[in-house]
């Protein structure tokens, strides 16, 4: 069979259909319509000179409450992402889906754990529209939908054009680089969870549950096999401690490891509150990005924001440089449900000063971009400084 584009034979598989008889003739048409480029060889899609990725915290739909009934978050088709879709536009919008998902939620919830958390197919496709494209379901809510919770959330994310990260699963190994291709960039996600809320059973879908400790041991083999043929790699990772404003000096430790191992960004969730964003070498660390859409609107895990990350190709096969890396200050608003807007004014203020001093203490800078509630990082981009003139400094309290 003579050598065709790749929109010659996507054009003979859309009009083909049961029409057998005249595939000579659509192939010709098709080809004559879609030739190959003057040099020979398949048209392959180009790669994009640079990459905008989004990242965000814990994302919740609701909750099953003490007399064991389910409390959506989202009440009479309140869009919860409507206020907050233009922050996150991205080639990429990553986010930590802190609950399972099926078909049917059950009227009960299935254990008898004190957070209980589900979500459905309905739900999804309000991810889909705010414009998610991954979301990790490595953490310690996987099991509380049970057996059922953990095959039907990969499925659904799927089938609703999210691509899911650290499900859990039966078959070895549960440690994985999950590859995902977009504007002609290959990045590879690691998804991992420090923090588990079922026991190991034979025979059952387990979810990635690493020890801290063992993650460079474990996963720094992956990054080094990995390397080469991926533009990217990231490890989004549960874990940390609830309500605390720093890492610990061994969360620390490992992130910058894995880090000097290969990984261009890791980023953390769990504690539900916004911790100190860190520059290490030529990656990124969020240790934890907070809560994204949660159910507390209490000050500090009210306070939230989006993480943007731009990466430039790098050139004849060097590995990807960030040129900039901003983040867009957010808060959750209580009413008239608990959904995340764009943080102004005061709450824009102090969202700013805490990262900006958490940042601090980690050794990283960021400055308040002039006339925005947002900040940029600053340090070296790509082998350049990053511009401070119309910035201003975002100072700590």
């Amino acid at each position: 069979m003579k050598e065709t584009s790749i929109a010659a034979t996507v054009c003979v598989t859309l009009l083909l259909g049961d029409r057998d008889s005249e595939f000579p003739w659509l192939l010709d048409q098709c080809s004559r319509a879609y030739p190959l480029e003057a040099g020979g060889g398949p048209i392959v899609p180009t790669k994009a000179a640079e990459l905008d990725l989004t990242f965000v915290g814990d994302v919740i739909f609701g909750r099953y409450r003490d007399n064991n009934v389910f409390d959506p978050i989202i009440e009479d088709g309140f869009p919860v992402f409507d206020e907050i879709k233009p922050t996150l536009q991205a080639d990429v919008v990553v986010g930590n889906l802190e609950t399972p998902v099926v078909e049917v939620l059950p009227t009960k919830s299935p254990i008898g754990a004190q957070y209980r958390f589900g979500a459905g197919r309905d739900d999804v496709k309000v991810l889909t529209a705010a414009g998610f494209t991954v979301m990790s379901l490595a953490n310690n809510h996987y099991f509380d939908l049970r057996e059922a919770g953990q095959t039907e959330s990969p499925r659904i994310l799927s089938e609703e054009g999210i691509f899911p990260i650290g499900a859990s699963r039966t078959e070895e190994p549960l440690y994985r680089v999950e590859t995902l291709e977009v504007e002609g960039w290959k990045l590879g996600f690691i998804a991992v969870t420090n923090r588990v809320n079922a026991p190991v059973r034979e025979n059952t879908p387990q979810v990635p549950y690493i020890e801290l400790n063992d993650m460079p041991d474990q996963l720094l083999p992956l990054v080094e096999k990995a390397r080469a043929d991926h533009d990217l790699l990231i490890v989004a990772v549960h874990w940390g401690d609830e309500y605390v404003e720093s890492p610990s000096i061994y969360h620390q430790k490992v992130a910058r490891a894995l880090i000097d191992g290969g990984v261009d960004m890791v980023i953390g969730h769990h504690p539900h509150v916004l911790q100190g964003i860190e520059r290490h070498g030529e990656g990124l660390i969020a240790y934890s990005l907070g809560n994204f859409l949660f159910e507390h609107t209490g000050s500090p895990p009210r306070l939230t924001g989006v993480l943007r990350t731009t990466w430039k190709s790098g050139d004849a096969g060097a590995r990807p440089c960030m040129s900039a890396t901003v983040f867009h200050t957010a808060y959750n608003k209580r009413t008239p449900v608990p959904h995340p807007v764009p943080a102004t004014g005061a709450l824009g203020k102090q969202v700013r000063e805490r990262l900006v001093g958490l940042s601090k203490k980690l050794g990283s800078s960021w400055v308040q971009i002039d006339g925005s509630e947002d900040l940029r990082l600053e340090g070296e981009f790509c082998g350049v400084e990053a511009a401070a003139a119309g910035e201003v400094a975002a100072k700590a309290e």
